[in-house]
């Protein structure tokens, strides 16, 4: 009997030791940081540039799952969590992997996009540093290869702000008197968008919105368009595209994204400046140094980059018309999001469409048309900025003669003619009561051409 009892307590304190050594095995998981891990204890990668202040929170829910929370991570969305699944590693880290898909929050990107699938994977330590890989998919309309608008097009003959051409310029201001009310501005609204349509076709052929987020275009490797060409342009005859030579631009020069009601281009700019100086001998500036200029300007406040702008246009000639930009008429909170701008994307507003050519009452194509524009709350940041300039921009043009077919002509009389402007200085008081302005292109999967 007392050898059962002995045996009976040895087997019950192996047990309890044994239960106590899994225990604290299967505790670890409870020891694995719930802080949101920031840039100097996280390495992030991701297929499109994030933002410089993403971050990533693990939650742990059971010795298996947790949520992962990705903070300005993916482009588009403030905020995502992620059910992963957690596996203790024999090195004491923890690797997870876990995938979503997130729908728009807005039911006017639905439009261009039904969802973002988003992948995870990485490793966390349980002293809080992080690894994090994340893979981004965009899914809808939107992801395809347009076409340049190849055609100057209005929908409604009796509404000529209804256009889709390669450029499109839109401005609807009731300046000028009487019968004379609004011509103008519907003046620059056609020439703009004629002369704007003939650099852009000799420019740019088709733009590629892809899955993972780069845009992809197909451009012009020189640019040819003579002065007689832009004048035609003016007066409504497009340059021919024939014989020119197109490049596809590198899949890391540009990325999109869609948030709320816009379009978001992000530009990579120490690629882009790569790309710009491959060719280039002896330049100065590089990927690098473009970085520590983005840094810095990223640091400063609006006040400090007004003033920075302001040293450098008091050291110009005084000839120089750029000396008589005036910044100041530019808000410090204005220059904060111009910046902003550049660091997270330009955003763009967009109008889908889908149009039916027809000649006469014979449908002849449909196209659905995808139009991208900057409107006049971007321009009204530094329109007023211009204002010092306009009598030295006037002087200039009609001080300057072209040559066309040969010819010497005033440029002012053709720009006159044209426009119906007595002064480039009108520009001004056409802005001040200016009710719509849009500057932008027009992409399709069609042609647009009769």
């Amino acid at each position: 009997m007392k050898k059962f009892f002995y045996l009976s307590a040895l087997s019950l304190g192996m047990m309890c030791s044994i239960t106590a050594c899994s225990d604290d095995d299967d505790e670890n998981w409870k020891k694995v940081p719930s802080q949101i891990i920031t840039a100097e204890n996280l390495e992030l990668e991701t297929n499109i540039p994030t933002s410089s202040d993403a971050s990533v929170k693990l939650a742990m829910t059971d010795a298996q799952n947790g949520i992962l929370t990705l903070n300005k991570v993916v482009r588009g969305a403030d905020e995502i969590e992620i059910n992963v699944t957690v596996v203790e590693q024999t090195d004491g880290t923890f690797k997870f992997q876990g995938e979503k898909s997130v729908t728009p929050a807005t039911k006017a990107a639905w439009v261009l996009l039904s969802s973002t699938n988003v992948k995870v994977s990485g490793t966390i330590t349980l002293e809080g540093k992080a690894t994090v890989t994340v893979s981004t998919e965009f899914v809808g309309d939107i992801v395809k290869k347009y076409q340049l608008c190849d055609a100057v097009y209005y929908a409604d003959s009796k509404d000529r702000t209804n256009i889709y051409a390669p450029g499109r310029l839109t401005w609807v201001s009731p300046y000028g008197e009487g019968g004379n009310a609004g011509i103008a501005a519907d003046n620059i609204s056609t020439v703009g968008t004629n002369v704007l349509s003939a650099a852009m076709i000799q420019l740019l052929k088709d733009v590629e919105f892809k899955a993972d987020g780069s845009i992809v275009a197909s451009y012009a490797e020189e640019i040819n368009i003579t002065m007689d060409q832009m004048i035609m342009a003016g007066m409504g005859q497009l340059p021919s595209t024939d014989g020119i030579v197109w490049k596809t631009s590198p899949t890391n020069l540009a990325y999109w994204y869609v948030k709320g009601e816009h379009i978001y281009v992000v530009l990579n700019i120490p690629a882009i400046v790569t790309e710009a100086l491959k060719d280039a001998e002896d330049s100065q500036m590089t990927p690098e140094a473009v970085l520590q200029i983005i840094e810095m300007v990223k640091s400063m406040s609006g006040a400090d980059i007004k003033n920075l702008l302001g040293q450098l246009l008091a050291g110009l000639e005084d000839d120089n018309m750029l000396k008589k930009l005036d910044i100041s008429k530019i808000s410090d909170s204005d220059i904060e999001k111009l910046i902003s701008y550049v660091i997270d994307g330009f955003p763009l507003n967009y109008r889908t469409t889908q149009l039916e050519i027809k000649n006469e009452e014979e449908l002849v194509r449909t196209v659905n048309d995808l139009s991208i524009y900057l409107d006049k709350d971007l321009f009204d940041i530094f329109m007023p900025a211009l204002y010092p300039m306009l009598p030295d921009v006037d002087a200039l043009l009609k001080n300057t003669n072209i040559e066309f077919w040969g010819q010497s002509i005033p440029l002012w009389n053709m720009i006159q003619m044209l426009t119906a402007l007595n002064s480039m200085t009108e520009i001004e008081g056409i802005w001040n009561v200016t009710t719509r302005f849009n500057l932008g292109i027009s992409l399709g999967d069609n042609s647009y051409k009769k």
